[in-house]
Order: structure tokens, then C-alpha cells, then sequence
């Protein structure tokens, strides 16, 4: 007992509950060396905090709990932060020009009655030491617990092939371009007809599939097109959870489609933002804030993460220069996975593939951030990365124009290059950035989906983006696949991923 007011393991412990806690919150989506890294990562920055305060104060334990209180509040900002603004009494200081201010002056305050009050040394040490070691025995059992009783992992649907009747095994290249609006919702909604472009595809051999989206949030639109089914999940009156989310890129990591092609001697590419058929989503190493996935599923919360992610953009130059973590991740990740994937996607089309492929492309537009205008100008971070812009129709627009571009380009590759292959254009979802607080804005739902099938003649139309591969299989490849119902499902999303 003596040691624990004597000595402050409580530093230490708080970074081992920040990373059992992260992990609980996360089993089974991030990897004990992920997990050992971060831990790491967050000791040795707080090591080095320790010893500057040590060196000024010469009171171990005083720097001690000085150190406490700052990594307590910067490691759990975002959980703090998220209880701030959904607590209607503490929405005053929910602004980070407030809180960030508040939290300055609490920890300097703080300073001063911890060098001042010697005699709470022991207590507090005692204290604090107890309670996380409680903590991290709670998290301890709960992981124990969570191994012993885990889940059986995601087992997508079987999906009975008649090798016998595929004839031919043309490449396949899936493009889907996220959160693109339909034809009906730009001519309604914008007072756009999207004539040009639809022109374009259909001079390229494209047939136009009236089809809809079967949900609004990219994950659950992805995993339910994969699989060929709907999500099996009916907790909505929750709300979506970022657990939610993880279950649903498991389904899309092991996809019906992916073995159904694999089977037929398909060779899988994958150059989305989703790990696929365990191949890693592209520029992996960087953290999107899309996708929320690895590290970045524990380090969010962070301060430096959250205050980059939200308000990075309104962070000077001049103090980025010296503060190289405010660089907006979000702008960096987003255009990196843009140009990759179509790049990739354009290298594969002109190189000389020794067996047929599945081509996976997920390009992240029109998709709020607006990065460039119709010109393809770049937009300056200030006008987009503000939560505001998501609901300015003129840029989004813009953004799509540019989109059409880019993608006219792309396609004119592909069928050039690899003429005799299947193209599919299509979007996950619609634009949902209306004012309407309603679940079911039928605009969200209406997106494209255009199809190049050489050789072959057309089937009946479906009418939902579930029932898309089945019909790819039943006309491009002989199969006799049944369709499902066509539904659209309005969830709550009560988290910020899409």
C-alpha cells in the first residue's frame, strides 16, 4: 500500500487503460502489434512530458499528476468532446474555440493547487493508482470475456455456381463513385440534366440500369451489394454504432462476390477504400476518416486527431509549419485515395493479364470534401472542409462536373485498352445532404448505374443495387441467380462515419 502513494503508476496505467479500453470498445478490429504501437507511442510521449515538467518543478510526484491530468483529457478528447455536445447544459463550451481555452486554464490551474497542496500528494497517488488499476482490470476481464465468448466470424452467403454454363470470362472492372446523385435528383432537386455524361456512356456501349440505392451509408450499401443480401442488422432504433460499422466492412473484407469470381478463376483487384478479400484498401497507411479502421479506430479520440479531423483546415499556416500533425489528414488521405485508385485502375486496364480479373474501384466522389470545382480548380480548404459546405448544392455540383471528367477519361482508357471487358459504373448511394430531418428522403436513394456488357443481351432490368451482381451473373455468365425484393431501409446514423 505504501508504494502506491509513493509511486505514481497511475502514468503508466493510463496509458494501459487508454489502449485495453480502445481495444475493448474495438475487439476483434485491431490487432494486438497495432494496439502494442500505440501504447508505445503515447509512453514515450508522455515520458517526455513528464521529465520537462520534472525538470522544471523537481517534485516527482507533483509532475506526476500535473502530466496526469493533461494526457487524461488530450488521450480521451474526443470521448469528452462528444459527451460535451450531446449534454444540452454543456453546449456553451462545446466549441472548440471555447473548450480548447477551458482546458488550458483547468490544467493550469490545476498545476498551481497540485505545487501548492503537498500534503495531497500521497492521497491523490493512492487514489489514482487504485482506480486505474480497477479500470484495467475491468477492461482485462471484459477482453477475456469477449475471447471466450466471441461471435462466429462473418460467413457470407453461399452462392451455387454452373461452371458448365459460363462460356466466356471477360475482366470486370466495378467502378463505384460514392455518394454520386441520380439523374432524377440533379434535374429535380439541382435544376441539372446530366445529359452529357449519360450521352457519353451510352456512345460507350453503356445500358442505363434504373435502379436505386437500398440504404443511404456507404458501408451498408457495399456489403449488401457484396453479398448479394440485405444487412442483417434491425437495431435501428439505436441508431448505427461504429461497431456497426466494422461488422459491416468484415462482410465486405469477405464477400459472397469475391469467392463466387475467385471460383470461376477470376484473379481479385482491389483498389477501394475497403480492405477486400484480406488485400488492404489502398494507401492503407494513411488514416481515412471515412473509413475509420486499424490504429486510427483507437487514436481518434486524441486530441490532435480530433482537432486536425474537425477544424484543421481553420489552423493557420504559419502553425502547422511548426505543428506538423495539423496537417488535415482528411485532405491528404482523401485526394491520395482519388488519384491512386484511378490510376491503379488505369495501369491494370493497359497491362497484360495473364488470367481474367475482378476489378474493384472506389473513388470518393463526388463525395463531400468538395476538392476541386467544375474546371478542376482546387478549392481552398476553407471553403471546403467547414461541415457547412456538405449541404452547398453549387460545389457538390461542381465537384460532379468534374467527376464526369475525370471518370470520362478513365472509362475511354479502359474500353480502349480492354475492349471486350464489363464495365460497371455506379454509385453507392445518392446525394443526402438535404435539410430534411425526415429517415426516408427518397432523393438519397436515386443513383446511377450504368453497365457494359459486350456480346450479350439484355435481361429484364432490376430495380435496387442489391440485386446488381446476380444480374451480371445471370446475363453475362449463364447463371440463374433469383432477385430479392427491392427495399429501401432509412437508418439512423447516430455516428459520424458514412
Amino acid at each position: 500500500m505504501q508504494l502506491l502513494k509513493k509511486i505514481p503508476f497511475f502514468l503508466l496505467l493510463l496509458v494501459l487503460f487508454f489502449c485495453l479500453h480502445g481495444s475493448v470498445e474495438n475487439y476483434g478490429y485491431i490487432s494486438v502489434r497495432e494496439v502494442l504501437g500505440i501504447g508505445i507511442s503515447i509512453l514515450a510521449g508522455i515520458a517526455l512530458l513528464f521529465a520537462l515538467i520534472f525538470f522544471l518543478y523537481r517534485q516527482w510526484l507533483a509532475a506526476a499528476l500535473i502530466v496526469f491530468f493533461m494526457g487524461l483529457w488530450y488521450l480521451f478528447f474526443g470521448a469528452l468532446h462528444d459527451v460535451i455536445k450531446s449534454t444540452a447544459w454543456l453546449s456553451v463550451i462545446k466549441s472548440y474555440s471555447v473548450l480548447l481555452p477551458v482546458l488550458l486554464i483547468v490544467s493550469v490551474v490545476w498545476a498551481i493547487v497540485v505545487i501548492k497542496k503537498k500534503s495531497w500528494w500521497p492521497r491523490l497517488t493512492l487514489y489514482l493508482n487504485i482506480l486505474l488499476l480497477l479500470y484495467c482490470s475491468i477492461d482485462i476481464v471484459t477482453l477475456i470475456y469477449r475471447a471466450m465468448n466471441a461471435p462466429e466470424k462473418f460467413s457470407p452467403p453461399s452462392i451455387a455456381i454452373n461452371s458448365n454454363n459460363v462460356k466466356t470470362r471477360p475482366n470486370i472492372y466495378y467502378l463505384v463513385l460514392d455518394e454520386y446523385a441520380g439523374y432524377a435528383s440533379l434535374r429535380d432537386s439541382f435544376g441539372f440534366r446530366n445529359d452529357s455524361f449519360y450521352n457519353f456512356l451510352q456512345e460507350k456501349g453503356f445500358e442505363q440500369l434504373p435502379v436505386n440505392a437500398n440504404y443511404k451509408h456507404t458501408a451498408f450499401c457495399m456489403s449488401s451489394i457484396f453479398n448479394m443480401q440485405y444487412v442483417n442488422w434491425a437495431d435501428n432504433d439505436k441508431g448505427i454504432t461504429q461497431y456497426d460499422y466494422l461488422e459491416r466492412m468484415e462482410e465486405i473484407n469477405n464477400a459472397a462476390v469475391f469467392s463466387v469470381f475467385k471460383t470461376m478463376g477470376y484473379r481479385i483487384y482491389n483498389f477501394s477504400i475497403f480492405d477486400v478479400n484480406d488485400m488492404p484498401a489502398i494507401n492503407a497507411e494513411y488514416d481515412n476518416q471515412m473509413v475509420p479502421r486499424h490504429r486510427m479506430l483507437i487514436t481518434d479520440k486524441i486530441l490532435h486527431n480530433r482537432v486536425d479531423r474537425e477544424i484543421g483546415w481553420a489552423v493557420p499556416a504559419g502553425i502547422k509549419k511548426w505543428l506538423p500533425f495539423l496537417k488535415n489528414r482528411t485532405y491528404l488521405s482523401d485526394i491520395k485515395n482519388i488519384d491512386e485508385s484511378i490510376q491503379q485502375t488505369r495501369q491494370l486496364a493497359r497491362s497484360v493479364a495473364k488470367q481474367p480479373f475482378f476489378c474493384y474501384s472506389h473513388v470518393l466522389m463526388p463525395h463531400w470534401q468538395y476538392y476541386f470545382d467544375s474546371a478542376g480548380k482546387a478549392n481552398p480548404l476553407s471553403v471546403i472542409t467547414p461541415r457547412a459546405s456538405m449541404s452547398d448544392k453549387k460545389s457538390y455540383l461542381g465537384y460532379l462536373h468534374y467527376t464526369n471528367r475525370i471518370m470520362s477519361s478513365l472509362i475511354s482508357d479502359i474500353i480502349a485498352a480492354d475492349p471486350g471487358a464489363i464495365v460497371v459504373l455506379m454509385s453507392d448511394h445518392g446525394y443526402r445532404q438535404y435539410f430534411d430531418e425526415r429517415r426516408y428522403q427518397p432523393f438519397q436513394f436515386d443513383n446511377i448505374c450504368a453497365v457494359r456488357m459486350p456480346g450479350t443481351d439484355s435481361l429484364s432490368y432490376i430495380k435496387s443495387n442489391v440485386n446488381l451482381f446476380p444480374y451480371l451473373l445471370n446475363r453475362g455468365f449463364g447463371q440463374q441467380l433469383p432477385y430479392l425484393k427491392d427495399t429501401t431501409i432509412a437508418l439512423v446514423n447516430k455516428n459520424s462515419m458514412n
